[in-house]
């Protein structure tokens, strides 16, 4: 099964690229529990679709030319550990921002039922199961 929670949350990143969130929505569970990046802890966390795509939206607009490349994906068994590279300007303030993020996807019959970033890959890689 892990092979193809892989191939879930590549094709999820695909979705993003193109700007097609209904389509990542579709692999997400109705009930689906988001964290943004400086809400990983449980009182940070968004559920449900309807507040997942609003903070979604949220993090699209604080952006001018935003681009994010997806670098890497992991197999963790129910969890998949990506990492990839953000870049974009802030909207409002015009500062230019490139990074890694990483983010850790938690998949349960063939839905995402929780989806975690990190600006840091230790903690990332810690939440996903992986040592070191």
């Amino acid at each position: 099964m892990s092979r193809e929670n892989v191939e879930l949350v590549r094709r999820i990143y695909g979705a993003y690229a193109r700007g097609d969130y209904g389509e990542m929505f579709e692999r997400f569970h109705p009930e689906i529990e988001w964290f943004g990046l400086g809400t990983v802890s449980e009182s940070g966390s968004t559920r449900g679709h309807t507040r997942a795509r609003r903070s979604l939206s949220t993090w699209i607009g604080t952006w001018d030319d935003y681009r994010f490349e997806l670098r890497e994906l992991i197999d963790c068994g129910d969890e998949v550990f990506a990492a990839g590279w953000q870049r974009g300007r802030g909207r409002g303030s015009g500062v230019e921002v490139a990074e890694e993020i990483f983010s850790v996807w938690t998949i349960r019959g063939g839905l995402v039922v929780r989806q975690r970033v990190f600006r840091d890959r230790a903690r990332a890689r810690e939440a996903a199961g992986l040592s070191g």
